[in-house]
């Protein structure tokens, strides 16, 4: 990756997450081309805890299976960082860890066809620790390289400021409104149902020790179907759906503005839920229309929920009469 310095940062954190994957497939394809006269028919393909052989494929379906993992690492972890260029923060999380996947892998598909190479039965074949140990040092090391070759993004590049003009509802000096909807989150229940489903068939299988980790981890996300978002001279409070607690509150004092616009949990906050990334946190369960407060900190605070141009109104009025009264009173 010659002159990086002068690619433009997404140009480089592109190519820290595909180049890997190219290079790992060509030193994959061109290892199985000099060692095939000397691999068996039925290689040894997967290495247990033990360093010993317990699961085999014939050649072309294993270099197929690699090839493809390999590729589909480039495809995936390089669309995720075009995808993401408007949150830099993030993007730059999942570019390195799209090329350190694919230094491991290629590094540890490489040494599998070493060692199946000149063996008389498949089953004998061995993998040292070391081999494993050196796969995730290689990744570590590429990861701590593509950190830096990523680079910063300077604030402003990737930013979207609140509308100066934003509106305020006309409330009298003693009058008081409250704004309230529900959000709601899609993704989320689903991917707990499927981690449940998955823990219980492990649980079946495997025994439900192993599935602990993940009952425990999909329970609670097969339950996050809501929350309720508040608007009053509280400020801005968010609590779950079926429950009071745990609530989530910005005061009014905090809110220097509010205002609405369109929010992609994924390809702004790296996902659902909580989140927190440099300039911004907020609860995002959906796409679409959100609710963005600018904290007098310069920070903003968004949660996706439907109406919010009249929450933000609401917010803005309130704020207003707060700060020309004295002490808030």
């Amino acid at each position: 990756m010659p002159r990086t310095r002068h690619l433009p940062v997404n140009a480089r954190r592109s190519l820290v997450t595909v180049t890997p994957s190219l290079l790992a497939a060509a030193g994959v394809l061109s290892a199985f081309l000099s060692l095939r006269d000397r691999l068996p028919g039925r290689m040894a393909t997967h290495i247990g805890p033990g360093g010993e052989a317990d699961g085999f494929s014939g050649q072309g379906s294993f270099l197929a299976v690699a090839l493809g993992v390999l590729i589909g690492d480039a495809v995936l972890f390089g669309g995720l960082v075009h995808w993401m260029r408007t949150n830099p923060g993030p993007q730059r999380v999942i570019a390195v860890i799209g090329g350190a996947v694919a230094v491991l892998t290629g590094w540890l598909v490489v040494a599998v066809l070493l060692a199946n190479a000149d063996v008389d039965d498949p089953e004998s074949v061995t993998l040292p620790g070391l081999q494993a140990a050196l796969a995730f040092g290689a990744a570590a090391v590429y990861a701590a390289l593509g950190w830096l070759i990523c680079g910063r993004v300077e604030e402003g590049e990737a930013s979207s400021e609140p509308p100066a003009d934003a509106a305020r509802l006309s409330l009298g000096a003693s009058e008081t409104a409250v704004w309230s909807r529900t959000t709601g989150s899609r993704v989320l229940p689903a991917t707990g149902v499927l981690v449940l489903a998955a823990g219980l068939v492990v649980g079946i299988t495997t025994g439900w020790l192993s599935a602990l980790p993940m009952l425990v981890t999909g329970a609670p996300l097969a339950l996050l179907t809501g929350a309720r978002v508040t608007a009053d001279r509280r400020g801005i409070t968010v609590a779950p759906t079926f429950a009071s607690w745990p609530r989530l509150n910005i005061p009014l004092e905090r809110i220097a503005e509010a205002g609405n616009r369109p929010v992609s949990p994924f390809r702004e906050f790296g996902g659902w839920g909580y989140r927190i990334r440099p300039g911004a946190s907020g609860i995002v369960l959906r796409t679409g229309d959100a609710l963005v407060a600018t904290l007098a900190t310069g920070k903003e605070f968004v949660v996706t929920v439907d109406d919010a141009a009249t929450a933000a109104a609401l917010l803005n009025a309130l704020a207003d009469r707060e700060r020309r009264t004295p002490a808030g009173g």
